[in-house]
């Protein structure tokens, strides 16, 4: 794989670019993350498809701190992250939010927290997309899954490449969690990606992880098909837009290498019958449609682009799970996992040396593997719409990423404790995505739309009394500790609102901007194919309708392996249209 991080001969590296785009292919993939490396190695399988695929970020996905799960401690604004932060959240006070997203080849699947989830059977068949079934689409996610824990092969998969473990750790404290959850009458669940039973329960989550490594779609899918001669991989370019014919059919991508102040840009073409399939996420993707002209007519002529299928519904819709957090000290000295990082207020090296070299313990846990899902009283569709992580150690401060920073930061020793993250994990809220600029080097604006459904402040404000009843039941026994956050003065349902508004955070699950669907608020056909153009098609996150009921890296890993079934399997066909209809969308409630 090539990539341009320090250009040390600009020649060099633009003449190696020149010869990669000197013939077309069958399929130029626009973002190296999640879904592109699922769709690099599906697609060169047989080896008569020549693929490309163009991705601005890192090429290390190799890196220590990424194989190593807990070392996403040092990923956090670091240079494998794009750094996203949105505008002021008008019902956060203004604040802006921080948006973590991988920027190296992977994607965010090198960065994220690692938990293995699907949602719920009833999540996809909400959507009431042809094609998009819980029964359609359980298939995919079985196919893509290698589960190493034995779990029902009604509803796993043994023989794919995204690997499924138990975390090869726990915490005293998190073994404590599940005790309590049980005692409080939260009901077990051993597999919350079981669909013959309702999502409830206390337990350990599942992560992406294989041997005690983060299994990451660069180290699955990428690692079984980067030396195929039929694929190519460029890191460190910008793809600057997709170019269309008089017809409005690609014919292929514009990209330049980034950091080349020369700003000499690259054309890579399709062949006839090729397709361009975005891959960029829920935020870059949306971005690279509207710079391409493909996006709300008048937004784009503002920014002076040529449109060539005005689609309202680019960059709308944007999902999140927003999340916020309680957290309390505990008497026991040494029981948190930032104590056990820690010797006298420096590393622990014993904990290094015990990953290394047996591949278990303490490193093998991003720190969040434990938890719930519950349904609150917000919960409007029968199903659970709260997911509580549990946590190992004190919060830092309310606001639960900043935390993975300052701990970072932090050289001295820290106070034991364990905190309860609140998710509002079926968020009803949404966001857009517009352009600051028509150049794709330029972030795009980000409007979260955080709070903007009254529901989901509910859920939060009942996920944050029901962590604090948690938190201090006598099931804790010696482990039972002050209330850190939200503090004590924080005592009525208006005190817990402020501070959620005040603190707020992403639990980093994007999607939703390139809708899919019917209505006229959709981007693309339940084949993936974006409205009013041809050869386009979007493939990853930005698509899903509704975010499902968990975490969204394997619901992105299925979404490529359809869409790699649509390309390559012309009798796997679904219900489409030309163009969208008059389906109203529902527009989401103010709060």
């Amino acid at each position: 794989m090539a990539g341009v991080e320090a250009i040390t001969n600009i020649h060099a590296a633009q003449a190696s670019v020149a010869k990669t785009v000197s013939e077309p292919y069958d399929y130029i993939i626009c973002g190296g993350g999640t879904a592109g490396c699922v769709l690099a190695e599906r697609l060169t399988a047989d080896g008569t498809k020549r693929v490309l695929m163009l991705e601005a970020g890192r090429p290390d996905s190799d890196y220590l701190f990424i194989r190593i799960p807990a070392g996403i401690l040092r990923l956090f604004r670091s240079v494998y992250d794009w750094q996203h932060e949105t505008g002021g959240e008008k019902e956060c006070n203004g604040r802006n939010v921080f948006l973590q997203r991988g920027k190296v080849i992977g994607g965010s699947s090198c960065t994220n927290v690692l938990l293995h989830h699907r949602g719920s059977a009833q999540d996809y068949n909400d959507w009431q997309v042809p094609g998009w079934t819980a029964a359609d689409v359980l298939p995919y996610f079985k196919s893509g899954q290698k589960d190493m824990t034995g779990r029902s092969a009604e509803f796993h998969g043994k023989e794919g490449l995204w690997v499924m473990d138990d975390v090869k750790y726990q915490n005293p404290l998190s073994k404590r969690f599940l005790k309590v959850g049980v005692a409080a009458g939260l009901g077990a669940n051993s597999d919350f990606n079981d669909w013959s039973k309702p999502q409830d329960g206390v337990g350990r989550f599942q992560v992406s992880e294989s041997g005690g490594e983060r299994c990451s779609a660069a180290s699955s899918f990428l690692k079984a098909c980067k030396k195929r001669k039929n694929l190519t991989v460029r890191t460190g370019v910008m793809c600057r837009r997709i170019n269309f014919d008089d017809g409005n059919t690609a014919t292929g991508v514009r990209f330049d290498i980034c950091g080349d102040d020369t700003c000499k840009q690259f054309e890579a073409k399709i062949k006839e019958g090729g397709e361009v399939l975005v891959t960029s996420g829920a935020i870059a993707s949306p971005q690279l449609l509207m710079c391409s002209g493909v996006g709300p007519a008048e937004h784009l002529t503002d920014h002076g682009i040529k449109v060539v299928s005005d689609l309202p519904g680019v960059g709308g819709n944007l999902q999140d799970h927003p999340a916020a957090v309680v957290s309390f000290r505990t008497p026991v000295k040494g029981v948190s996992v930032t104590s056990k990082l820690r010797i006298f207020g420096m590393q622990n090296p014993w904990p290094v040396l015990r990953w290394l070299i047996f591949k278990t313990g303490l490193l093998t846990s991003t720190g969040c593997d434990h938890g719930a899902f519950v349904r609150t009283s917000a919960s409007t569709d029968g199903q659970a719409d709260l997911q509580i992580r549990f946590i190992a150690a004190r919060a830092l401060g309310p606001d639960g990423m900043t935390t993975y920073t300052q701990f970072r930061a932090n050289r001295g020793a820290l106070e034991d404790g364990y905190s309860l993250q609140s998710i509002a994990v079926r968020s009803k809220s949404q966001g857009r995505i517009r352009l600051a600029s028509s150049n794709t080097h330029s972030k795009p604006m980000i409007d979260g739309g955080y709070l903007n459904n009254a529901d989901d402040l509910c859920t939060l404000r009942e996920g944050v009394k029901l962590c604090r009843q948690l938190g201090r039941r006598s099931e804790w026994g010696e482990y039972l500790g002050e209330e850190v956050y939200p503090g004590a003065d924080v005592l009525t349902d208006d005190d817990i609102d402020e501070y959620i508004k005040n603190s707020l955070h992403t639990a980093n699950a994007l999607t939703g901007t390139c809708k899919m669907g019917m209505g006229k608020d959709c981007v693309v056909e339940p084949d993936l194919k974006v409205y009013g153009v041809n050869g386009v098609r979007v493939c990853d996150s930005s698509i899903l309708p509704n975010i499902p009921g968990g975490q969204t890296a394997t619901p992105t890993v299925m979404v490529a392996d359809r869409a790699a079934a649509f390309i390559l399997t012309p009798q796997v066909t679904v219900e489409t249209y030309p163009e969208p209809v008059a389906v109203e969308a529902t527009p989401a409630a103010s709060s």
